[in-house]
């Protein structure tokens, strides 16, 4: 679901020209039209604009992506706008990772509202969540090898980021606990603000990752946080562009590798749809992983049932802004699905 964006988009234009001229050091830059795309996230407000200035060597026109930090609907207790941007400029100066270009940073709330970023367009498509991939849209519609291609990449694509070091690109101070005991103490003491500290099965949830932490799980890997099909932008089926780092942490790299399979468990059995024919397995995809890391994975019963009751809390927290502003409806059911996919797989690793 997209964020309403309600502000006036000739202003909006005027002020972006005026930073813009001054970041490309273009003073003949104009802009076209500012637009929202049609499939956002739904915590930042995400506008494009197209921009056109005479540069060394000619005429310059580039695409460019302004997401500018959330205001009305803050999804998480300790908002990192700042960092999320500073990681991904890292990754596109010191890594081979496919990330969008970060084209500048403004912390100053006073021209659009609030801090933007400047982010390059990525072009390319990503699969829906809503609605889910599972049901229709490009990865959908696509023959059955290229939707297996499409998987192993984005699989291969996490695997990279679970080769970096923290600690050599300088992250490890500013990306939260790596320990397993405490993000579990986190999350538990985060459930008031995500409205959700009284439900059963999210209690039963903690109660055994407390009783199931693992002692070690090797070298603290980076960790891209929300790893999903949704933030990843495809050419055909390679992958482009890893997207959205507002999550991003370090520690047991299994964590991120839970809550990509979660997350397409939750668009396909979670909500009642069939997966996708062609789509590696589990087993498949755990081996993939396993193979391009390096690393036998760990503990992996622990890290679903921590990635099931991380995305119960987080969609309590949506579901209660989404419907409190009339985004969607009261009946909405996003909750609800996380909440029954949560007690399967406390079934599932026996409690």
């Amino acid at each position: 679901m997209a964020v309403a964006v309600t502000r006036d988009p000739e202003l909006t234009r005027t002020a972006l020209t005026g930073w813009l001229s001054a970041r490309f050091a273009a003073p003949d830059l104009r802009l076209g039209p500012v637009t929202v795309p049609p499939s956002t996230g739904f915590s930042a407000e995400n506008l494009v604009v197209d921009a056109t200035w005479t540069g060394a060597d000619g005429p310059v026109r580039r695409r460019l992506v302004v997401r500018v930090a959330p205001t009305t609907y803050q999804l998480h207790p300790r908002p990192r706008f700042w960092l999320q941007y500073h990681i991904q400029r890292l990754l596109g100066e010191r890594t081979s990772l496919p990330v969008a270009p970060v084209h500048g940073f403004e912390p100053d709330p006073g021209l659009l509202g609030a801090p933007f970023c400047v982010l390059g367009h990525v072009a390319g498509t990503v699969p829906a969540d809503l609605p889910s991939y599972h049901r229709e849209g490009w990865l959908h519609d696509a023959p059955q090898p290229l939707r297996a291609a499409a998987w192993r990449h984005a699989v291969d694509a996490l695997a990279d980021i679970h080769r970096l070091d923290p600690a050599t690109l300088g992250l490890a101070a500013q990306l939260g606990p790596a320990d397993l005991a405490a993000q579990v103490e986190e999350l538990a003491a985060d459930l008031d603000f995500y409205g959700c500290a009284e439900n059963p099965q999210i209690r039963a949830g903690i109660d055994l990752l407390r009783a199931t932490v693992p002692t070690a799980h090797g070298r603290p890997a980076l960790l891209w946080g929300d790893a999903r099909l949704g933030n990843l932008v495809f050419d055909g089926a390679t992958v482009a562009a890893v997207l959205d780092w507002e999550l991003a942490g370090h520690g047991a790299p299994e964590t991120d590798l839970a809550w990509f399979l979660h997350l397409d468990r939750h668009l396909s059995e979670g909500i009642g749809a069939e997966r996708l024919p062609g789509l590696p397995d589990t087993a498949a995809t755990v081996a993939r992983w396993a193979r391009r890391t390096g690393r036998m994975p760990h503990a992996l019963d622990f890290h679903r049932v921590l990635a099931a009751v991380r995305f119960a809390a987080f969609t309590a927290r949506v579901t209660t802004l989404a419907t409190g502003h009339g985004l969607v409806p009261a009946d909405f059911p996003l909750h609800r699905n996380a909440t029954r996919l949560l007690a399967a797989t406390l079934k599932e690793v026996g409690t």
